[in-house]
């Protein structure tokens, strides 16, 4: 394989020896760096030495990582760049080269007649080829492809395969996503996650439409393996938003779709633990369609995709658990259950972290909600009133800004639904009142609100406290239909 021109090869040099100065000025090691893009050691190594050239995301990430502000992420710029130039010049070079080639090859003197050219012509003006012409033409060719390449032409075309192939090699390298692209898809869909429980669901199912259909766009276009991968992994994560947010708004045709969307892309790239968040948001929308059976495969099926020392598998097996309790198979529900707390005491101190959200608190929902609901089902209400009042405690010790306001006022309603059964109704309204006066009231709370309207009003039909609450249910439910819901 040819190598780089000498000036190219100095440029990388120094873009490594750049790199290691602000490294070394910054106080860090390479392991640091490895770390933070992820990669081997080796590779900051090899960079530094400028004996390799990694992909634009080291380089961004390196370039935060030392505090460059930019300059490091452009000199890198500037090195592609000037190697593209470079192979733009050196295939131009080559099809000079190669058509010079072409016409030595079939060059023939006993065409070059004006009447065999011509056809006969005398207006001194070029005319089509006669048949005669192209079929002597025809058997040049074939006689110069087969004897007329000499030893010089042979050489001369072996030299042009040669550079063609470490011009196909160089190629691989050229992408039109671009060096930003991906760093701000990546902004986004943090962005987007943590405002998740802020924003109006439906603005955002816009917004997160939008660039799903962008990322599709760009996984048709131009780009090399490892920018098919990250927006192979941007596509999966912006699906499944799409489905949590379309599960939001009630349509879970939609949300299944999107669910599906996100485990596939994931599963393509071999994204375990994106494909256990597909199959988190697959099980719970079976579980608000009354399809408990699915839930309980989906929740399994991403059992298989995660790590025993993630939060999610402890979620996905109190997912499974309370599947197993809608279809009221108490005994595998326990035991899940019980899986799932095992696992949950074993969870390392830092547990990955999922666009700044602590997976580890997401978990402890699923530990102390999942059953509160699951032993309702089960006609088990004093369990799923200590598991409600768990649950409760669990949200009203994360930071206000960091809470989910659905998921707490369905751990209100679950814990009302409790009560009420345990002939408390007056707490269970209190309670109840106060998930519906949640700033996201979104279609599963109103699923979750429906169920505690239906209990209290059966048993406790006369009570003036429980008309108020139908009352305001009511209300509630007719502003959704309006579309005045959050």
């Amino acid at each position: 394989m040819a190598r780089q021109p000498e000036f190219l090869t100095e440029q990388q040099r120094a873009l490594g020896r750049y790199l290691r100065a602000l490294r070394e000025a910054a106080g860090l090691y390479q392991a640091d760096i490895a770390r933070a893009v992820p990669c081997d050691r080796t590779t900051v190594t090899h960079a530094e030495a400028g004996s390799q050239l990694p992909a634009s995301d080291f380089w961004e990430k390196a370039d935060r990582l030392v505090d460059a502000k930019g300059d490091l992420l452009a000199r890198y710029d500037e090195l592609v760049g000037a190697r593209t130039a470079y192979l733009a010049e050196q295939q131009a070079k080559r099809r000079a080269r190669a058509q010079a080639t072409v016409e030595q090859l079939t060059e023939d003197p006993s065409l070059r007649s004006k009447e065999a050219c011509r056809g006969g012509s005398d207006d001194g003006l070029p005319t089509a080829p006669t048949e005669d012409y192209a079929r002597q033409r025809r058997k040049t060719l074939k006689l110069g492809l087969a004897v007329a390449v000499t030893p010089e032409i042979l050489n001369r075309v072996l030299a042009d395969a040669a550079d063609e192939a470490v011009e196909f090699t160089q190629a691989a390298a050229l992408s039109t996503v671009g060096q930003g692209t991906l760093e701000h898809l990546e902004l986004v869909i943090s962005d987007l996650n943590q405002v998740y429980s802020k924003n109006p669901p439906a603005e955002q199912f816009i917004v997160a439409r939008v660039y799903r259909s962008r990322v599709n766009e760009l996984i048709r276009g131009r780009h090399i393996l490892k920018e098919l991968q990250a927006l192979y992994v941007c596509a999966a994560w912006l699906s499944e938003l799409l489905a949590w947010l379309a599960h939001d708004l009630g349509n879970s045709r939609t949300a299944r779709a999107f669910a599906l969307d996100c485990y596939t892309y994931a599963n393509e790239v071999g994204h375990g633990e994106l494909c256990g968040w597909a199959a988190d948001a697959m099980a719970s929308i079976a579980m608000y369609s009354e399809r408990p059976d699915s839930a309980m495969r989906a929740a399994m099926r991403g059992v298989t995709k995660v790590s025993s020392g993630h939060p999610l598998a402890v979620r996905l097996r109190a997912q499974a658990a309370r599947a197993h309790a809608r279809l009221g198979q108490r005994e595998p529900c326990e035991t899940l259950f019980g899986e799932a707390q095992r696992l949950h005491e074993r969870l390392p101190a830092r547990v990955p972290s999922r666009f700044t959200i602590d997976t580890g608190t997401l978990a402890s929902y699923a530990l102390t909600a999942y059953p509160a609901s699951a032993y309702a089902w089960l006609g088990d209400f004093r369990a799923a009133r200590d598991h409600g009042e768990a649950a409760l405690a669990v949200h009203e010790s994360v930071p206000a800004a960091s809470r989910s306001p659905s998921r707490e006022a369905i751990a209100r309603l679950d814990l009302a639904t409790a009560l009420t059964q345990l002939g408390t109704p007056d707490e269970a309204v209190v309670l109840g009142s106060q998930a519906l006066t949640s700033p996201r009231v979104v279609t599963s709370v109103l699923l979750r609100a429906r169920d505690l309207n239906k209990v209290l009003v059966n048993r406790y039909p006369n009570l003036a406290c429980v008309r108020e609450f139908h009352e305001q249910f009511r209300h509630i439910v007719q502003r959704a239909a309006r579309g005045g819901g959050s």
